[in-house]
């Protein structure tokens, strides 16, 4: 008897996911959130390729060393969520993000020193930055974004 509803359970289990996966009905969503800073997109699912670039540096207009540069979105909490992607600056202090993920409106940005000793002491400071769209020819789904010459300035910590 035990056999025979566990084999009834499993076909049942079986044809809900199926039907579910017809759907387009995907768990992947809760794994990018909570673990995964890439995401799988379903097929039929609007995409966009983001590009920003800028520059962080204090209040002399030089450009600070080993500052992380995150990009999340607006709709968690802004420093505890995992972030879209991260770069960390160049000697001159610029940077370069480039991901793919959901068409979104807008997205912070955050720079956070994360050495503090070996360029000095700075403030997290953060700004929140609307991509431009572009088209892709042929594609209606897909797009890209491409946001540069940000400049980040950071206090120094006292």
């Amino acid at each position: 008897m035990k056999k025979l509803n566990r084999s009834i359970l499993r076909r049942i289990n079986y044809c809900i996911g199926f039907m579910l996966s017809l759907l387009g009905v995907s768990f992947t969503g809760c794994i990018a959130k909570y673990g995964c800073p890439t995401i799988q997109c379903e097929y039929g699912v609007p995409s966009a390729d983001y590009q920003i670039s800028g520059r962080v540096e204090n209040a002399q207009k030089q450009g600070i060393q080993g500052i992380k540069v995150s990009l999340k979105e607006p709709n968690y909490d802004l420093f505890e969520s995992n972030p879209h992607a991260t770069d960390t600056t160049t000697t001159d202090g610029a940077f370069y993000i480039k991901c793919t993920d959901f068409p979104e409106n807008e997205f912070w940005l955050i720079a956070e020193d994360v050495d503090s000793t070996e360029n000095g002491s700075y403030r997290r400071d953060s700004m929140l930055i609307t991509p431009e769209f572009k088209d892709v020819p042929g594609n209606n789904w897909h797009h890209t974004a491409e946001v540069k010459d940000i400049v980040i300035t950071l206090e120094e910590e006292k």
